[in-house]
């Protein structure tokens, strides 16, 4: 018995049988040798494990049946050296091969006692340097169950592509500027910014739900007083008013702390404004404090990811761009192109015109027209995209390839940021930044919404699968401990 040790028996097997094959072929027609030889698995597993095909584009150029040309080079295969191919025969003008098992199967064990995990992996020629970046939950709630699929997805693709041989970087690109991480720092800050009793990401999704309710019942009361609100308008507070009576029985003592605080301001939603303008400017009482809040819930975070065995090598925070005046390069590049207009006050981006100019258009299978982009609001702050623009150059800069796994939701706004790029000459680096898009979870009869505190978290949904897990382990393993039956629960 021959010994063979390979990442690939099933490889090995189709070499030795493109071996003989070339080999019968110089002997058979050595003038009209083909450049290369193909194989497929046959349609029945007795019709063998491999055929080839070449007899039939052999048969017109030697101006025979592709049957007879077939039977003429299986008389000319020798499977001396072949110690993985038991057989070769002719079936309507295929070439078939049939595997010798006993010696497939020994190398296929033997192989996986020494490749281990490696086993099975097919390496690539040039290794690349990768970044994935992926999750990028924002930290103002814990991660739910409609963006648990993202971590998962995007971990299995950074396993992936490290086990073809590159080397990848897992990214999390931390949204701490904006509106939401505003909102969630100042209902904080009302708080007296409290420790957390339990895990962090869910005292801060409390929280979060609890002041955007309130900021919200404020608004459309003062609309509504005015006497000047439309009928959506009073149908919207009636549902915040029904969001409100939820919050507060979940949440009592949270919910009046808050109430209580934010009847003594005149105006919340201008603090906000000017909470999250501040922050972008780098002023430091606000960096502390929405640093501080965004870090409690990252930690809450890691702590769920760590059950799932999914960690990250960079943590990349948005205000970094902002503060280092990349955001600012960005939009100055952008001002001298032909792709940057004004509109009430807002800076925004042509990407239209931009997609037909540099040709991407037609390579879009949506021809509907894309929206401009608002780089800049009136007030002078930036948007999601328009940071995002200057992260991904940063990426590219750091890498081959860029893996954006993000919801198909953002499928527009990942587009117009492609094309950004384009307009800025970065249309060689633009291509090679892919959006690996998915859908969201949706639970059956229930909307998620983190401004109301609705969700089901991912905690959640692992604790109720270890409990299921431990019962189904304890009804077939009573005999284990308590230990071992929690353990294999968390395992399963």
């Amino acid at each position: 018995m021959f010994e063979l040790i390979s990442e690939r028996p099933f490889d090995e097997f189709r070499k030795q049988c493109e071996d003989v094959l070339r080999r019968a072929l110089e002997h058979t027609f050595p003038d009209f040798m083909p450049e290369s030889i193909k194989f497929a698995v046959p349609p029945k597993p007795e019709l063998g494990d491999l055929g080839s095909s070449t007899p039939f584009g052999l048969a017109g150029r030697v101006k025979a049946d592709a049957g007879a040309v077939s039977s003429e080079i299986v008389k000319r295969i020798d499977l001396k050296d072949a110690f993985l191919v038991d057989s070769a025969f002719s079936v309507g003008g295929y070439i078939n091969f049939k595997i010798k098992f006993p010696d497939f199967a020994s190398t296929t064990l033997e192989s996986v006692k020494k490749f281990k995990d490696f086993y099975g992996f097919v390496k690539e020629d040039k290794e690349l340097r990768i970044i994935v970046e992926h999750t990028s939950v924002n930290p103002i709630h814990p991660i739910h169950i409609g963006q648990a699929r993202n971590p998962i997805l995007g971990d299995s693709i950074a396993r992936i592509l490290s086990a073809r041989g590159h080397r990848v970087y897992r990214h999390y690109y931390v949204d701490d500027v904006g509106r939401q991480s505003s909102i969630i720092a100042y209902g904080y800050d009302k708080l007296g910014r409290p420790e957390a009793e339990g895990k962090a990401d869910h005292m801060i999704g409390a929280i979060y739900a609890v002041t955007s309710c309130l900021i919200e019942l404020s608004r459309l009361n003062a609309i509504v007083k005015k006497g000047v609100a439309e009928e959506r308008l009073r149908s919207q507070l009636e549902e915040w008013k029904e969001v409100a009576k939820d919050l507060k029985k979940r949440y009592p003592d949270l919910f009046e702390r808050l109430e209580r605080e934010l009847s003594k301001v005149e105006d919340p939603e201008a603090e906000i404004r000017s909470l999250m303008k501040r922050y972008e400017l780098g002023e430091e009482e606000a960096k502390h404090l929405i640093r501080k809040v965004a870090d409690l819930c990252l930690e809450g975070f890691k702590q769920t990811l760590s059950r799932l065995n999914i960690t990250f090598d960079s943590w990349d925070w948005e205000s970094d761009f902002v503060w280092n005046s990349s955001v600012k390069k960005v939009v100055e590049k952008l001002r001298e192109t032909p792709y940057v207009f004004l509109e009430d006050e807002a800076l925004k981006f042509d990407a239209e015109k931009t997609a037909r100019d540099f040709k991407v258009k037609e390579k879009l299978q949506d021809k509907s027209e894309i929206p401009p982009l608002t780089l800049l609001r009136g007030d002078g702050t930036t948007l999601y995209t328009t940071r995002d623009i200057a992260y991904s150059i940063w990426k590219l800069s750091k890498a081959d390839l860029v893996i954006n796994v993000v919801g198909m939701e953002q499928k527009l706004p990942q587009l117009q940021l492609k094309l950004a790029l384009y307009a800025l000459g970065l249309g060689d680096k633009a291509e090679n930044l892919i959006h690996y898009g998915y859908n969201l979870v949706r639970l059956p009869g229930y909307r998620m919404s983190s401004r109301r505190g609705r969700y089901v978290t991912l905690d959640e949904v692992m604790d109720e699968s270890v409990e299921r897990a431990f019962e189904e382990v304890s009804k077939r393993s009573p005999q284990l401990s308590t230990e071992e039956r929690r353990h294999i629960a968390e395992v399963v």
